[in-house]
């Protein structure tokens, strides 16, 4: 039986129990679907938000390859589900940028483009925020966006500022915290985003009726029906209030602005015909990007900093004498491709993430990676694909935002 038919019997399945629930009175008598799953704490996909971040109660929803058509107006069948804002979300190429007065901050590099992490929101999405931030959303004209704490800090950008996307200048009217923009470098509103390229439904926030408590993974389940059998990569998580630092698709792998925060921000030439491939600056990879051996699993091409975490991850195996490494894949792969189910840009294309056994670990097949294995990688910083949702039991991604020691 293959993944997809093995997909279609199990959405049949969750779809009867549904119907059934929510006939009853006892919404959330389910038995959760993945009752042989990671634990807790192998499943939180980020830390909580800092404590001085108020964040209202928001629920968040996301499919790995972005929204089926119609999600978020079917999630209010359910009947634990309040009022929803869908979101888009992807990676739009800025070649530009000027600061309030006008002089350049990110030089034109033609032909290469920096990647921008984008959001578009509905003026729904102010429900979502407490109510200081919420005018800042709301003001938003055409053309007019907001930077993550993070982004501007990065860009050196602020208000007034202006960020070029091709024939198209955003001008920008202010930042929020990071948490607030789930991480994302901008926030649009939709139209503004689509102008820019950034189209895909990617995720949709929500909040539970009154008096409810639903849990996560029976929410997902009950989700899971209105994700077609034949969607790519179909599976459904939802994070319950806390649950996750950034309320963004993908969120088990650390936004791009950290990324780039603790990799370097390269430029790029993307391939408009094919989305996926990149041709990064010469001189970034020249800087950044190395070849060596190392113990256990021999030559790899990575970013240098992922390099000495992957060291230490590979000496601590060699010392315990483990033999838990049979086939590596790619640690470096320029790549920002919009169909990929752990984001449209993700730590692969920083050389900060890599395949371990990816001969006997397909794509949506059980995992089946030794828990050492497991263990010293978490240990040097990264983060496994195996508990994903649609899992993924030979990625090994980079994954703490703070540097590593040493």
């Amino acid at each position: 039986m293959d993944a997809l038919t093995r997909q279609a019997l199990v959405r049949a399945l969750v779809a009867f129990l549904a119907v059934l629930v929510l006939g009853s009175a006892g919404l959330f008598a389910i038995d959760t679907l993945r009752s042989s799953g990671p634990t807790q704490a192998e499943a939180s996909p980020s830390p909580s938000p800092s404590p001085g971040v108020a964040l209202p109660e928001t629920w968040l929803v996301w499919v790995p390859s972005g929204l089926p058509e119609g999600f978020g107006e079917q999630l209010t069948v359910v009947s634990a589900v309040g009022d929803v804002t869908v979101a888009t979300a992807d990676i739009a190429w800025m070649s530009s940028s000027t600061d309030d007065v006008g002089v350049p901050v990110d030089a034109d590099a033609d032909p290469y483009l920096i990647p921008i992490d984008v959001t578009g929101v509905e003026p729904a999405f102010t429900s979502f925020l407490p109510k200081p931030e919420r005018t800042l959303v709301a003001d938003l004209g055409p053309a007019q966006g907001i930077l993550s704490e993070s982004a501007a800090k990065l860009r050196g950008l602020g208000s007034g500022a202006t960020m070029t996307f091709g024939d198209e200048d955003v001008e920008v009217t202010g930042t929020l915290p990071d948490e607030l923009m789930g991480g994302y470098e901008l926030l649009l509103m939709r139209p503004s985003a689509e102008r820019i390229g950034v189209t895909r439904e990617r995720y949709a926030l929500f909040h539970v009726r009154e008096g409810l408590a639903p849990d996560p993974e029976r929410l997902a389940a009950l989700f899971l029906p209105y994700v077609p059998p034949d969607f790519p990569y179909g599976n459904v998580e939802v994070r319950a209030p806390g649950q996750a630092r950034y309320l963004r698709a993908n969120d088990r792998g650390l936004p791009p602005v950290l990324l780039k925060q603790r990799f370097g921000e390269f430029r790029a030439i993307p391939d408009l015909q094919d989305p996926g491939p990149l041709q990064v600056d010469p001189a970034w990879v020249s800087e950044r990007i190395a070849s060596v051996d190392l113990p256990v699993i021999g030559a790899v091409t990575c970013h240098e900093q992922a390099i000495r975490a992957l060291r230490r991850a590979m000496n601590a195996l060699s010392t315990a004498a483990v033999t838990a490494i049979e086939s590596v894949g790619d640690c470096y792969e320029a790549v920002a491709d919009p169909d990929d189910p752990n984001g449209p840009l993700t730590a692969r294309a920083f050389g900060a993430a890599i395949d371990l056994n990816p001969a006997t670990n397909d794509e949506g097949d059980p995992p089946d990676q030794p828990r050492k294995l497991i263990n010293a990688m978490a240990k040097a910083g990264f983060g496994w694909g195996g508990v994903d949702a649609f899992p993924q039991g030979a990625l090994f991604r980079w994954n703490r935002a703070a540097a590593p020691a040493g």
